[in-house]
């Protein structure tokens, strides 16, 4: 690619924090296309139409950057700030321009080279890793926890594509020594997949309970989806299914409610055909969220089946050995938290028990 040959749009804009000129890039549209998304929402393959340009990888670009004041955020951010209705921008202002010693050495350790030319894996890291800091700089109470759950979630994206890759430019070996290097100030600083998927996991649940930009079903439930998906990613099997749990009970209360909304509009005389069709659409929404949930638990369940088999296998035969009844083995194994699924494929299912009575 050359200085005559570029994808990106450069726009001069003023920094929101500092009002210096900044000068940043965007695409020019259509120049590529998304081919695979996985179910975490992970941009897997991008199809450029000029293979030129096939060395830029559009994720490394997602933030703006301001390198007087070192500002960092997304397109968005910059152009306006402020203007969504959840926005903290004005706090997050009032945090940026009276960080402390040790922030303002973060700060320009992280944004001191930041270098949209040579933009690589450490590169990407960084101004990733800059955005996030810069975002907790807000007390935790002020924080947009949405923003702070996507951001994590994208750094996460970066180390799952860099894994397996050889290092043949060295930006793997000279990320882990920048990692290195500000874990020292920055304890907390993410140092694997694992680690921001679960920090995303966390914040996204923390909007979950408020965020208003999921106060509807359909976005609260497609956002408990994600979550499910993020903590199965990080190998957090209980939580995930606590999610799919939370998803599923708060599924079941609201078509409970969708119910009685139309029994009672119907014998108020006001359910039209359009409002019948609008309560159905939300409903049905709802409901096809609730399939993927549980599909996913389904799968979640066959994991939790084959790590416990092998050890399921040996209470029974031990029990068995001992003399013990079936349902006696079927009883300790509840004890134990074995599958319940598992259970019944080791022992049958349960004797039904036999009533006593006058018939």
């Amino acid at each position: 690619m050359t200085d005559n040959k570029s994808p990106f749009v450069k726009k001069k804009v003023l920094c929101p924090m500092c009002n210096s000129e900044a000068e940043n890039r965007f695409f020019l549209p259509k120049l590529f296309m998304e081919k695979g998304t996985e179910s975490d929402h992970h941009v897997s393959e991008y199809k450029w139409l000029d293979n030129s340009f096939e060395e830029c990888h559009p994720p490394y670009y997602h933030f703006w950057h301001c390198p007087s004041c070192k500002y960092t955020a997304t397109q968005k951010d910059f152009l306006k700030p402020g203007q969504d209705s959840e926005s903290n921008f004005t706090v997050l202002k009032r945090c940026f321009q009276k960080m402390n010693p040790a922030q303002k050495q973060m700060v320009q350790l992280v944004g001191g080279d930041i270098d949209y030319d040579n933009m690589d894996f450490c590169m990407a890291m960084k101004i990733h890793l800059l955005a996030v800091f810069i975002q907790q700089l807000v007390p935790e109470d002020s924080r947009d926890v949405s923003k702070l759950a996507s951001y994590y979630l994208r750094i996460g994206w970066i180390f799952r594509e860099q894994e397996g890759k050889e290092d043949t430019d060295g930006a793997q070996a000279r990320t882990n020594v920048f990692l290195d290097k500000i874990s020292r100030l920055w304890t907390t600083v993410p140092r694997n997949e694992a680690d921001c998927l679960n920090t995303a996991a966390s914040y996204f649940e923390q909007a979950y309970q408020g965020h208003p930009r999921y106060s509807d079903i359909v976005s609260a439930s497609d956002l408990m989806l994600l979550i499910a998906d993020v903590y199965l990613r990080a190998k957090d099997i209980k939580k995930a299914l606590q999610s799919l749990n939370t998803l599923m009970q708060s599924g079941m209360k609201f078509r409970a409610k969708q119910s009685e909304l139309i029994r009672k509009e119907k014998e108020a005389g006001n359910l039209s055909i359009s409002r019948k069709a609008q309560i159905d659409a939300q409903t049905n929404r709802v409901n096809s969220l609730m399939d993927r949930a549980a599909s996913m638990r389904q799968d979640i369940v066959k994991i939790i089946i084959a790590k416990q088999e092998p050890k399921a296998k040996q209470v029974v035969a031990k029990m068995q050995a001992q003399g013990h009844d079936t349902e006696v083995i079927r009883e300790k194994m509840k004890e134990m938290n074995f599958e319940p699924q598992l259970i019944t494929r080791l022992l049958g299912e349960p004797k039904r028990k036999k009533f006593m009575g006058l018939f």
